[in-house]
């Protein structure tokens, strides 16, 4: 599989904390956020490891080629949207991963699972890791595992990973956010949910980060 992690935002939730340092390079327990998502991913069996930059992209840039080999940044030159950077690389079937959890190590026994559910489901464009227990749901999901999308009465949690479709997102424009995208996929039936358990805590907000690391 090939891996896309999200790090081109400007970390705007983070107020004041990413003013001269990207989100991905803020500190929980020692480590930066975009460690966690590389770490997670290691154990996977991966072909191309693409990370996106965008805001302060010299210091990911720097980070990663101080601590990581075979890695390819893909450059953003202005902010493309969660959708356009997925596009830019997208050449195969892909893993996108954002940088506001600290994702667990066991959790790639998940991600796993959910390629081979993937790979042997070929209905499914786009499917997503969910988890059915949280104090915030945003995703429907329905009694056949696909996902309602704009949801309403929401039942599970976006656990901020997903599997995309090689082509899929070839008419889009080279700017869009990909909940444009899940919109579409959901009413032709090809949006799914792969329900996880494990537990990757969200801290994409600066209350959230400081609590955390409190």
């Amino acid at each position: 599989m090939d891996v896309l992690i999200l790090a081109a935002g400007l970390g705007t939730r983070m107020e004041e904390l990413t003013q001269d340092l990207p989100k991905p390079l803020l500190l929980v327990q020692g480590k930066p956020l975009l460690e966690y998502a590389l770490n997670l991913i290691q154990p996977l069996p991966t072909n191309k490891i693409f990370v996106n930059t965008h805001y302060h992209a010299k210091l990911i840039d720097s980070y990663i080629k101080k601590n990581y080999e075979n890695i390819h940044i893909s450059w953003e030159p202005e902010i493309l949207g969660t959708g356009g950077g997925i596009k830019k690389i997208h050449q195969n079937d892909l893993l996108v991963l954002n940088t506001d959890n600290v994702w667990l190590p066991q959790f790639a026994q998940e991600i796993e699972l959910a390629w081979h559910h993937f790979q042997n489901n070929q209905n499914i464009d786009n499917l997503l890791l969910t988890k059915s227990t949280s104090k915030s749901f945003d995703l429907e999901i329905q009694p056949d595992e696909s996902i309602q999308f704009p949801s309403n009465a929401c039942n599970a949690h976006f656990q901020g990973c997903h599997f995309i479709r090689q082509g899929v997102l070839r008419d889009y424009p080279e700017k869009f956010n990909i909940p444009l995208y899940w919109e579409k996929c959901s009413k032709e039936k090809k949006l799914f949910s792969f329900l996880t358990t494990t537990e990757n805590t969200h801290i994409g907000t600066k209350d959230l980060y400081l609590k955390y690391v409190s």
